[in-house]
């Protein structure tokens, strides 16, 4: 398929989030040099998103001013839509509808919820790369051409990713790939904190692509698959990776600009509150998930890890945190996340 004929298909995931997202698509209808639909998948939101979002299409609701666009004025409304439910993409497809608004109806977590969209999306014969990104960005106009020009220039390619700055600090960058530690199954985000302009190429060792802003390719999920449904938050893109290691490439595009708020919807491991405890937990958690589905050798230097955190944790008063830890361990989903109503769900 050639470029020409190629449409990048992005995949919004939204949980009450609408805000952010209205914001997201307008800079995702501003984008140039590029054929483009977007899907965005909520996960059964409390917040009236699906309402709001509908409001947005229609020219009722004004998202939030947005910093990033050099044009002011908002996409042209109103914008024709589709609506459907998650048990309806194999039977609908988008016609000439650039937005598709997809009800999962409950919360599936980031895999499950973005996989959603990208099964929907490769189900279209124009579709030759998925855009995977969060709600809480803000896409350069020509963000997506510069992932794909980098996909066209090496067809080794099947996972690209973006240069992303933090959306308080335009000028400094979040992520620019990521590495792994394979005997503590750590992360890191490379050239977080750097300015953006001593980073001008990509470095040289990447092990997976920040999932705030991914492009795949149709090959790389036909031969690799979807995200995998083990985990409901955290370590899903690193997986993703890890699966495709030795049949493709991972590639970044320093041309490709994201601007990312971070943690506006699934909160912090830091922040207080219903957020803290579900961030902390599936980080810690999906560490061992991880560590034991790739690395076994590893998985016992991993528990270690989490038997002495919580030690730490223990010694310093820290009650709650060392609790999080504990159920991390032993794969209980602590009663706070439980009410809810995150599960994993049935394989589609």
């Amino acid at each position: 398929m050639s470029s020409k004929q190629a449409t990048v298909y992005i995949v919004v995931l939204n949980w009450n989030g609408w805000t952010d997202t209205t914001e997201c698509l307008e800079s995702l209808f501003h984008l140039r040099d590029v054929s483009s639909a977007v899907i965005v998948c909520d996960n059964g939101s409390s917040d009236d998103s699906l309402a709001r979002l509908r409001a947005w299409a229609g020219g009722e609701l004004r998202a939030r001013r947005t910093p990033f666009l050099a044009d002011a004025d908002a996409c042209p409304k109103p914008l024709a839509f589709l609506e459907l439910k998650a048990t309806e993409i194999e039977t609908r497809g988008r016609g000439d509808n650039r937005l598709v608004l997809i009800d999962n109806e409950s919360n599936l977590g980031f895999a499950c919820g973005n996989n959603v969209g990208i099964a929907y999306a490769f189900r279209h014969d124009d579709c030759a790369f998925v855009w995977v990104l969060n709600n809480d960005t803000v896409v350069d106009p020509l963000a997506a051409r510069a992932l794909v020009d980098t996909f066209l220039a090496d067809p080794t390619i099947g996972m690209c990713g973006s240069q992303v700055r933090f959306y308080g600090k335009p000028g400094i960058i979040q992520s620019f790939g990521g590495t792994l530690n394979r005997w503590f199954c750590t992360t890191m985000n490379l050239y977080n904190g750097v300015p953006a302009s001593a980073a001008a190429t990509s470095p040289r060792r990447i092990d997976f692509i920040p999932g705030s802003s991914m492009m795949v390719s149709k090959a790389f999920t036909e031969r690799v698959g979807l995200m995998a449904d083990d985990y409901f938050l955290y370590f899903e893109e690193i997986d993703w990776a890890e699966r495709g290691r030795g049949t493709f490439r991972l590639a970044l595009s320093a041309e490709s600009v994201v601007y990312h708020r971070g943690g506006s919807s699934i909160g912090s491991p830091r922040e207080h509150g219903i957020g803290g405890i579900r961030s902390e937990y599936f980080l810690l958690h999906n560490r061992f998930v991880f560590a034991k589905k790739f690395f076994p050798w590893a998985a016992p230097v991993v528990a270690a890890g989490l038997v002495v955190s919580v030690v730490k944790r223990l010694i310093r008063g820290q009650w709650r945190r060392a609790r999080i830890a504990v159920c991390a361990l032993l794969g209980i989903v602590p009663e706070a996340i439980r009410q809810q109503g995150t599960r994993r769900p049935e394989s589609r």
